[in-house]
């Protein structure tokens, strides 16, 4: 699977004692992905070759442009993604600008889901993957249950992709959002909270620190943020309540 994600390129290889050789080193591959809302286009994403149909399904949600139930098909043709709705009316271009700036309503998750903190330190073990390991140039992102098992991860050259596609993955397999954590391997803005919420999601973890943004948007959406998740701590910046102690 890695080698769907990554392309070889040559490259020279020079040392700070003089020497130099030619090498070849995997890069994470990109490509733009238009997305079209019955018929006509919407935007334009960048991010891995793989999970078109996820990441156009999670990102129209986490954007707050459909709800899943607004969703009538998905079909994906070569990079573009069309798909079909329930809602007469879409967002224009500039709507969808001000949508990806964090404008709009303050979104409140209505869940009383807690984790134990086990079940969050067995995330530590789904934060590496072998494409990252290959190419030190992607995301990843994965929903994880109550008992720290894995049920969605996906990998992606965009930290917000990632998140989409796991979410577009769950709702098309039927998952209860409301249940599971995420899992997320880059830093946390406002924005990038506002799109977990946006899903449903409560609590959100991840290896590296978040964003003084993203703590704030976290206590008002009624989520867990927490940060720099490592196998023997964690820290808990918001939302402490979802975590049994």
């Amino acid at each position: 699977m890695p080698e769907k994600y990554t392309t070889p390129y040559p490259a020279r290889r020079i040392y700070s004692d003089g020497r130099a050789e030619d090498t070849e080193v995997l890069l994470a591959k990109e490509c733009p992905v238009k997305l079209f809302l019955d018929g006509k286009q919407f935007t334009t994403l960048f991010s891995s070759p793989l999970e078109l149909k996820e990441l156009a399904v999670g990102h129209l949600i986490t954007e707050g442009i459909l709800s899943f139930k607004e969703i009538a098909g998905v079909e994906v043709e070569g990079n573009e993604v069309y798909i079909l709705t329930l809602k007469e009316k879409h967002p224009s271009q500039d709507g969808f600008s001000q949508a990806t700036r964090g404008a709009g309503k303050q979104i409140f998750v209505d869940s009383d889901s807690i984790f134990d903190p086990e079940a969050l330190f067995a995330g530590t073990g789904h934060l590496e993957s072998e494409t990252y390991k290959l190419t030190r140039g992607t995301h990843l992102a994965a929903l994880i249950d109550g008992k720290g098992k894995l049920t969605v991860r996906i990998v992606d050259v965009g930290r917000h992709n990632a998140v989409d596609k796991v979410v577009g993955a769950a709702l098309l397999r039927g998952l209860d959002i409301s249940h599971l954590y995420m899992l997320s391997t880059g830093r946390q803005p406002a924005y990038m909270i506002t799109k977990a919420a946006r899903a449903g999601i409560s609590l959100v973890a991840t290896k590296a620190m978040p964003f003084d943004s993203g703590v704030e948007a976290a206590k008002k959406a009624n989520m867990c943020l927490v940060g720099q998740l490592r196998q023997e701590s964690m820290l808990v910046f918001a939302g402490e309540w979802r975590v049994r102690i």
